[in-house]
């Protein structure tokens, strides 16, 4: 990825102020900001997307501190998380062999796999996801119906030659099918594995998509709304990027505030196993689907899970919550 200019970062912010501030406000207070964001990134971690989001030209410095910034994010993950097991989770293909146990679907390596694999593959499957190995927030992911494959031979020899993960098309219970069914809508579930081994459920998220939409990522138009750990129950209401608020799901009228996923403590279960795997990776944001028969499917792990829509939605820094738990390393 080409790495970003400051002059571009200096335009996005400009832009970025302009459109969050009053309209009236003078260049001389632009950059009274602008000077404020730099001692912030300097000195404490604050990327631009964290001042920006966070409001922080809004906020005080103590409740700056609070919040969960860039900065804090990656101590998190040099302390928790052996860098020697990241590749278990940054690459799809080794994600799905170390939780085959949690998986509830079929699927296939095509850098591993033959044409016989594959044909095998698609038997008696009506669509598929094709997903590029290293893709993130819900980019890199192709549905493909599988009538519309034209040469199967050549199909795979080009999902050969990129990597190409293909898995079985994923399906959902009729409670998270009801905010909308073009997308799997997902629980963002976050563990940490305590000094003495025990894990603990420190953060979750419901995570909807839009009508048309297959994915449900905040990063891709999702709506995102916090969901209390200990109940399951959503407690805030939907956020989307555009920071629109939601009480019901804008397509399906749906309400989710309030909203209590099913079987909850199956997940927070299943969770807790499967974070025990690899237990030196101890911060993992876990990516769930409920499936149609009531079953808890992992997705896939995050070990550099951004707490950005639960500090959003909630409207709190929760950096005091977090440290906690590092700190007892």
């Amino acid at each position: 990825m080409e790495r970003e200019s400051l002059f571009s970062k200096i335009s996005r912010f400009n832009r970025d102020i302009t459109s969050n501030l009053p309209e009236d406000i003078s260049f001389f207070k632009k950059i009274r900001v602008f000077f404020d964001f730099v001692v912030e990134w300097k000195f404490h971690g604050v990327y631009l997307l964290d001042y920006i989001q966070y409001g922080f030209y809004w906020k005080t410095k103590p409740e700056r501190r609070k919040y969960f910034v860039h900065g804090r994010l990656i101590e998190m993950m040099q302390r928790a998380n052996n860098p020697e097991h990241r590749y278990i989770f940054d690459q799809k293909p080794e994600f799905d062999k170390k939780f085959a146990d949690f998986l509830q679907r079929d699927w296939i390596d095509t850098k591993d796999a033959n044409l016989s694999d594959f044909i095998k593959f698609l038997d008696g499957k009506d669509t598929f996801f094709a997903k590029d190995p290293c893709g993130m927030f819900g980019l890199g992911v192709k549905k493909v119906s599988v009538s519309e494959i034209e040469d199967v031979e050549k199909c795979f020899e080009e999902y050969k030659k990129q990597n190409i993960l293909c898995e079985e098309s994923l399906n959902q219970c009729k409670e998270m099918s009801d905010f909308n069914d073009t997308s799997i809508n997902s629980i963002r579930v976050v563990s940490f594995v305590r000094a003495n081994g025990e894990v603990e459920i420190i953060g979750a998220l419901l995570r909807i998509g839009r009508k048309g939409k297959i994915a449900d990522n905040f990063h891709h138009m999702g709506i995102a709304s916090y969901v209390d750990p200990k109940t399951g129950i959503v407690c805030t209401k939907g956020l989307d990027k555009n920071n629109d608020w939601h009480i019901f799901h804008p397509d399906s009228n749906t309400q989710i505030v309030g909203f209590q996923v099913p079987i909850w403590n199956e997940v927070v279960d299943t969770i807790k196993r499967a974070a025990k795997v690899v237990p030196d990776m101890r911060y993992i944001g876990w990516d769930v689907v409920i499936t149609k028969d009531y079953k808890v499917e992992l997705v896939e792990g995050n070990p550099g899970a951004d707490p950005d829509a639960e500090q959003i939605t909630t409207k709190e820094g929760r950096w005091p919550y977090y440290k906690q738990y590092l700190d007892e390393l």
